[in-house]
């Protein structure tokens, strides 16, 4: 267990957080929020942000992407939930962000006070290539899934799972041509590499244009040993 925590934080976190020194890093995500429509008892209002795994005390801001609308808030409680959700919010909160209930995709990141960070590679090309040969990855076949139900599609926009981002292509073709090997119909088809301003390579799943099918495969991919994965907003 302490193996692959440790394996995919850095598959999938080593370019998306910025480091301090060997264990300190600054927290980002994108993703979709859960929102809940009941007044809190534990904040006593119904302006609320909790999270599932930030400390208490910490801050940070959540963004809605579409308009840049941006609020800041202190996470005062821990909660369960579904680790799909990248935050929890209010009804209040998501509507002052003006967010799409049906696709509420939002950014969130942990502010520091006070604080210089300098971005780093966290690993070499080479041990990217000695991750990526090594993930274990077990058999999946994401097709059997129990159908989500028809909801109604959003043309403007799609989805994509971000699986890892890596600064070696070559070390991005040998995740992919791993997860080509476990993915069975045509699921594999799914799988696709992005060139990131000629300085990192990201390993995509999708796209996606109805939330059920994403969270289904999400799902997927997190109980196979992939932890730490991103949703980003295809333009």
């Amino acid at each position: 267990m302490k193996y692959k925590i440790i394996l995919f934080f850095l598959l999938t976190s080593c370019i998306n957080n910025t480091y301090v020194g060997k264990s300190e890093y600054v927290y980002s995500a994108k993703g979709f929020a859960k929102i809940k429509n009941q007044p809190s008892s534990e904040s006593g209002n119904n302006f609320y942000v909790f999270h599932n795994k930030l400390k208490l005390g910490t801050k940070i801001r959540i963004t809605n992407p579409t308009n840049g609308k941006s609020l800041e808030k202190i996470i005062k409680k821990k909660v369960d939930y579904n680790n799909f959700y990248k935050v929890l919010i209010s009804e209040d909160f998501a509507r002052e962000l003006n967010l799409d209930f049906n696709f509420p995709y939002v950014e969130i990141s942990e502010i520091k006070i006070n604080k210089t960070f300098i971005a780093k590679k966290a690993i070499t090309e080479n041990v990217e290539k000695k991750i990526a040969n090594n993930a274990p990855v077990t058999k999946i076949n994401i097709d059997n899934l129990i159908k989500p139900k028809q909801i109604k599609k959003n043309k403007l926009k799609n989805y994509s799972i971000l699986v890892a981002e890596f600064y070696s292509l070559e070390s991005a073709q040998i995740l992919k041509k791993k997860l080509f090997s476990v993915l069975e119909n045509s699921n594999y088809k799914l799988i696709y590499i992005s060139k990131k301003n000629n300085k990192s390579y990201k390993l995509l799943m999708g796209p996606y244009n109805t939330i059920n099918k994403l969270k289904n495969d999400y799902i997927v991919l997190n109980d196979s040993y992939f932890e730490d994965l991103d949703i980003i907003i295809n333009d």
